[in-house]
């Protein structure tokens, strides 16, 4: 690998959070049989009408048809036209699988459906980036039929915060506070200024059951990322190149809106620069680490699968 230019050293602009971040990593989420399980505990296979909310480039939408009915209609919505442009490659993939597609422009807050249109609604990591997540449960609970199943699939990413790895033994802890403390007061920051919780999936249990729906059950993915040398694996090859472009395009990391989210999340100008400074040099040494075979992770998730059926 070429040495990491950082995004302090190549800005460019930016994207869209679907273009952005639908690598082809994506494709390694979820393990088959553990879905299977999931379909089978809540019984997706007598389902007939499937609507799927904030679709992207159909991640979900390709892990979950493979468990439900060939006679299930499914349609998704998105508010970014890429994604729900009819002619987008992944639509026509899906389509020519021979599942029974649909997919529109549409807002998870302000849907356009009649109530009780669909007996399975569901959505991943959608709810973590809108600022007001109970609008959108209640539409996705309005849109329900008496007995339809909701299912969320959101994760708690400050969760892996704290993970062990290869290096994580040699920080400091004042660094390792600091770097916690950074980061917690710019997902904060994101929160304040209406841009979503990264971390909603550890509330979304309570969320889900504040809409008034009956059985509500909470489930955690058992899939993980693992990073060991040689990083050989093709889902291994997938995150590295998506981390990779991440870091050197500055997609995740772009100074002004790192310290927008800082400061709107109770952070000083006076203690910027320092953290960044940190942050910098931290991901220059991961970078440096994979590139000499030096990092190792286990690369577990917290995703949490949320349900509840409808009287």
């Amino acid at each position: 690998m070429e040495p990491l230019e950082t995004s302090s050293q190549k800005p460019q602009a930016k994207l869209g959070h679907s273009e952005d971040y639908f690598g082809d990593y994506r494709d390694y989420w979820w393990n088959a049989d553990f879905l299977g399980l999931m379909a089978q505990r809540l019984n997706w296979g007598s389902r007939r009408r499937v609507l799927e909310v904030g679709c992207g480039a159909g991640h979900w939408t390709r892990a979950y048809s493979p468990f439900i009915s060939n006679e299930c209609e499914i349609t998704c919505i998105d508010s970014d036209p890429k994604w729900s442009d009819p002619e987008a490659p992944w639509i026509h993939n899906l389509i020519g699988r021979g599942i029974r597609l649909t997919v529109q422009s549409g807002n998870a807050t302000a849907l356009t459906f009649p109530d009780a249109t669909f007996d399975f609604v569901t959505c991943q990591t959608v709810l973590i980036h809108i600022s007001d997540p109970r609008a959108a449960l209640k539409e996705m609970v309005r849109v329900l039929k008496p007995g339809g199943l909701l299912l969320c699939v959101e994760p708690d990413n400050f969760g892996t915060f704290s993970d062990a790895s290869s290096w994580s033994a040699s920080v400091s802890l004042e660094d390792y506070v600091a770097a916690f403390k950074f980061a917690l007061t710019q997902q904060r920051g994101r929160t304040a200024l209406g841009l979503g919780n990264l971390s909603l999936g550890g509330r979304l249990p309570a969320l889900v059951a504040q809409t008034g729906l009956m059985n509500v059950q909470v489930f955690l993915s058992d899939k993980v990322l693992p990073m060991f040398p040689p990083y050989a694996t093709a889902e291994q090859v997938a995150l590295l190149a998506t981390i990779v472009n991440l870091h050197s395009s500055g997609v995740d990391f772009a100074r002004e809106e790192v310290k927008r989210n800082y400061l709107a999340g109770g952070g000083s100008d006076a203690e910027f620069e320092g953290h960044w400074a940190r942050e910098i040099a931290d991901r220059q040494k991961y970078h440096d680490a994979i590139s000499k075979r030096q990092y190792d992770c286990a690369g577990g998730t917290l995703m949490y699968l949320v349900s509840g059926s409808k009287a």
